[in-house]
């Protein structure tokens, strides 16, 4: 991917490798996070990453450099199918004893962006691979929604702003908190009670949870890169996040990819954030369009008929 845009859809075909796009970036950043041998453990060991077509030994390089520090370092992944194993070579600068210490562990080097990656398929319970219930960040299924929403409602100007992108997204919305119990309370203009996390819609709990993960960081930039986002949504709704997405990238400095087959949200799109991915001989491929002159038409259009030349099923 070249020089991809902050804001940026994925889109293409079922089993085209959208969400591997995702995984693979989350399994880079487990390796950075905790160590190589536990992000190939939280994947399900070697033989769920090694590429299937591999029949020898082929490494797999990365290399992160903190603008933070002078460190540099360098980890090198060999997976060899025949064995299913993983071998690791990890290196650092010379530099003395003090300075060799890893950078993640210094307490600063947390906030690095690199590290604020987060992944969601909000209630895709089959791919948490840690249950985390805390209020840091929601987690991949959005399964401790309640804590981290109630810390983010904690800050009155990210209240007053949710509060409104709320009133655009849910019709006769009120207002939401939630109590000492972390239980979920949702307010409408109809009731004068309010509604448990039980009683509202799959939608509505999803517009929560994709508002929370993007001011769950409070003023920090972040890397999210979310799945499906239109699941349980109007497609009136879809298309709007379009624009909340694009904005929040924009004010706020986030990255924030996602793949979609929502055809509302891909008519919204500009050529630039588009990248459609569709499989080719058994790999993956990605194709941009940043200086693409559609001539009028609407992204969805050029997809559906074939005016890109790429992306359909069939």
């Amino acid at each position: 991917l070249i020089e991809p845009n902050p804001f940026t859809v994925f889109v293409g075909p079922n089993g085209s490798g959208k969400s591997t796009i995702f995984e693979a970036l989350e399994f880079v950043v487990k390796c950075s996070k905790f160590t190589p041998q536990e992000a190939v453990r939280q994947a399900g060991g070697a033989t769920k990453i090694v590429n299937r077509k591999i029949r020898e030994a082929n490494p797999f390089l990365y290399n992160i450099k903190f603008d933070l520090y002078p460190y540099e370092t360098s980890l090198e992944l060999n997976f060899n199918q025949s064995i299913a194993g993983v071998s690791f070579a990890q290196s650092l600068p010379s530099r003395s004893d003090h300075e060799r210490k890893f950078p993640l562990t210094q307490p600063d080097a947390t906030d690095h962006f690199f590290l604020q990656y987060n992944r969601l398929f909000i209630k895709n319970i089959s791919l948490l691979r840690i249950d985390y219930q805390d209020d840091a960040a929601l987690n991949i299924a959005a399964t401790n929604l309640e804590p981290v929403l109630k810390k983010v409602l904690t800050n009155k100007v990210l209240r007053a702003e949710i509060f409104e992108w709320l009133e655009l997204f849910v019709p006769g919305f009120k207002a939401v908190e939630i109590d000492d119990r972390n239980e979920l309370h949702w307010f409408e203009e109809s009731s004068a009670g309010y509604f448990t996390k039980d009683l509202i819609s799959d939608g509505t709990y999803n517009i929560l949870a994709l508002l929370t993960t993007v001011y769950q960081s409070d003023d920090k930039p972040q890397f999210l890169c979310i799945e499906e986002p239109e699941n349980g949504l109007h497609p009136q709704v879809a298309g709007e996040l379009v624009d909340f997405f694009r904005i929040m990238c924009e004010e706020r400095g986030h990255y924030i990819w996602l793949n979609t087959h929502s055809q509302t949200m891909l008519s919204r799109l500009k050529p630039e954030e588009t990248i459609v991915v569709q499989k080719e001989k058994g790999a993956t491929k990605t194709y941009q369009f940043k200086d693409r002159n559609l001539h009028g038409l609407r992204m969805d259009e050029a997809l559906l008929t074939n005016v890109l030349g790429v992306g359909l099923a069939w």
